[in-house]
């Protein structure tokens, strides 16, 4: 990957000119440019997905002021540049009490998070839960956020380190060694108890185990595949009487209507005011030294988010 300056041309009619302050590094970002994604990605293509900055020119047609808002463009790749022109309805407006660092990473993980928790499955007090790898970012975050309403969530994780990252939150946290470890303990009823829902990120085999949990008609929200492995063609006949919803946000955005996207990001702006969501940053990096920023942020061992910032 190569920085190349370049002339954005003249602003479409229809599009918003947004000069990008602050740019997050996410897996995704890393899959993507690493070629895995090639038959989805079109060269010449430029990262990011995830970043905030300040519209600074408005098309001849877009309506309403908006001229110095700082705003989070979504819906396509392109926050690793100087200027991006995008389309205003997806725009998302970052909230006053939001600073531009947290704005940066309010997208992928927090929208994530809460979409998956109150928009697919509706979680309410009296209701039981369990995330698997709850330590990670975007596990804290669910966990964080059931207890803003008043739940204590099953925490499932592996290691000493994931276990001190929610040691603050609560949470009844359940250890295992790997994915036998984990069947086992599932197949205990006095073990674990039953749960209402169930968010999971690893997939493979643990995810047949974690489903033996469920309630009848509880929900399984599978949005991730930390396993490398899919969940087995059993875990369906296993489980008939469960709901299951595969979550990804990009497609979740665009099945919903755009008043929705942006309600819901005005409820994760407001979250994050109050501290019920926060994104940690490793460390911050130039635009032009965003080759630094890669080899940074390709470590899967250090915690926080690596930022690009002008």
């Amino acid at each position: 990957m190569e920085l190349e300056r370049y002339d954005p041309g003249p602003l479409a009619a229809d599009k918003v000119r947004v000069r990008m302050t602050v740019r997050a590094i996410n897996p995704s970002d890393l899959i993507t440019i690493s070629g895995a994604y090639r038959s989805r990605t079109q060269l010449p293509f430029l990262p990011g997905f995830e970043g905030v900055g300040v519209v600074e020119a408005c098309g001849a047609d877009v309506s309403g002021s908006r001229r110095g808002a700082r705003v989070v463009p979504i819906g396509s790749a392109g926050a690793w540049q100087g200027v991006r022109d995008c389309d205003p309805s997806w725009c998302l407006q970052v909230a006053d009490g939001v600073d531009d660092e947290q704005a940066a990473m309010s997208y992928v993980n927090p929208m994530t998070a809460w979409a998956m928790l109150h928009a697919v499955a509706k979680i309410r007090p009296g209701m039981r839960i369990a995330v698997t790898a709850a330590g990670s970012a975007i596990g804290q975050m669910i966990v964080k956020l059931a207890n803003s309403v008043g739940l204590r969530p099953i925490a499932f994780l592996r290691s000493e380190r994931a276990a001190r990252n929610i040691a603050h939150l609560s949470a009844d946290v359940v250890r295992y060694a790997g994915g036998d470890a984990l069947s086992g303990l599932c197949g205990s009823a006095s073990a674990v108890e039953k749960v209402d829902r169930i968010f999971d990120c690893i997939g493979g085999r643990e995810s047949l185990a974690l489903a033996c949990l469920l309630r009848e008609g509880g929900m399984f929200v599978h949005y991730g595949l930390l396993s490398g492995q899919p969940i087995p063609p059993e875990f369906w006949s296993a489980r008939r009487d469960i709901d299951f919803k595969m979550f990804h946000l990009r497609n979740w955005i665009r099945e919903v209507p755009i008043e929705q996207v942006h309600s819901t990001y005005a409820q994760v702006s407001a979250s994050i005011v109050t501290g019920d969501i926060r994104s940690g940053i490793r460390e911050r990096y130039a635009l032009g030294d965003v080759k630094s920023a890669l080899r940074d942020a390709i470590n899967p061992s250090a915690e926080g988010k690596v930022l690009i910032v002008n």
